[in-house]
């Protein structure tokens, strides 16, 4: 395939995995690669730092508490609010995600030739047919929650989270593709390479 031919390929990959496997590391070695991508964690916490609507939209559904003293949300406070009742969550679910998609749907409809979309939730939300394939990254539980810990996540918290997604076992099982994030730094890299390689990207 020539240069031009490759740089007429667009592709658009829908990135995800369980909590502490690596998402955001992936991204990294994608954008080294020439890629444009989207984190959703990053998006939600531009829009609860920065997007006044969305506070205010956040104050209205959980009040006061989810704010600190000087009136900017406090999104470990929040954190506690919802994670421990799926009600809560859904609630605030409903206020991000609308926003959250139009966001990453805008950068899949560019003209840039590789993008890649980092959504935790892809497979719960129904989401892999918006992309031309799908990719998982994957630790066995103990590195996960070894990770985990070392963002200073304790275990109640740890599996708080890991209730409100499917289980790692059934996100591999709809991938795609599968990352396994176990070894050292570079191995990650070598496996987006390669398959940007298979795919006649690089």
């Amino acid at each position: 395939m020539s240069k031009a031919e490759k740089s007429a390929k667009r592709l658009r990959i829908g990135l995800t995995g369980g909590i502490g496997c690596g998402k955001s590391t992936a991204l990294e070695d994608f954008r080294a690669c020439g890629a444009r991508t989207f984190d959703a964690d990053i998006a939600v916490r531009g829009l609860l730092e920065n997007d006044a609507e969305t506070q205010a939209a956040v104050r209205d559904a959980f009040g006061e508490r989810a704010f600190n003293a000087e009136g900017r949300v406090d999104r470990a406070e929040l954190g506690k609010i919802v994670f421990g009742c799926s009600q809560a969550l859904a609630t605030l679910e409903s206020v991000l995600h609308p926003r959250v998609r139009k966001a990453w749907q805008a950068l899949l409809r560019s003209e840039h030739a590789l993008v890649v979309v980092e959504i935790p939730l892809l497979f719960e939300n129904n989401l892999q047919s918006e992309f031309d394939f799908t990719i998982c990254l994957s630790v066995c539980r103990e590195i996960q929650t070894r990770r985990l810990r070392g963002r200073g996540l304790s275990l109640s918290q740890i599996d708080l989270r890991r209730a409100r997604q499917w289980s790692l076992g059934d996100k591999m099982r709809h991938a795609d593709v599968v990352f396994v994030n176990e070894g050292n730094r570079s191995h990650l890299g070598d496996q987006v390479r390669e398959l940007l390689r298979r795919r006649e990207i690089l």
